[in-house]
């Protein structure tokens, strides 16, 4: 985050980038804020966390696709 102003201090701002980085397929983003959080202070279990929490956010959709699908065809085979 050069050349801007944030109410989030760093380390907070890169480990949010990690998880959003895992949210959004970004490889080279998810290079880029993991180095930038070892190199500000982030500690390994930090960024652990952080994508933990990405990993959460993404998976979740997917969850709940394959569930409603289960779900559809639960229902159809009941009612035959």
């Amino acid at each position: 985050m050069e050349n801007s102003v944030s109410i989030l201090d760093s380390k907070i701002a890169e480990l949010i980038s990690i998880g959003a980085s895992i949210g959004g397929n970004c490889l080279p983003c998810l290079r880029y804020h993991f180095a930038e959080a070892l190199k500000i202070g982030c500690t390994i279990s930090e960024i652990e966390e952080s994508i933990k929490l990405g990993k959460m956010v993404k998976e979740r959709p997917i969850n709940d696709i394959y569930k409603l699908a289960e779900d559809l065809i639960n229902r159809e085979k009941e009612r035959n």
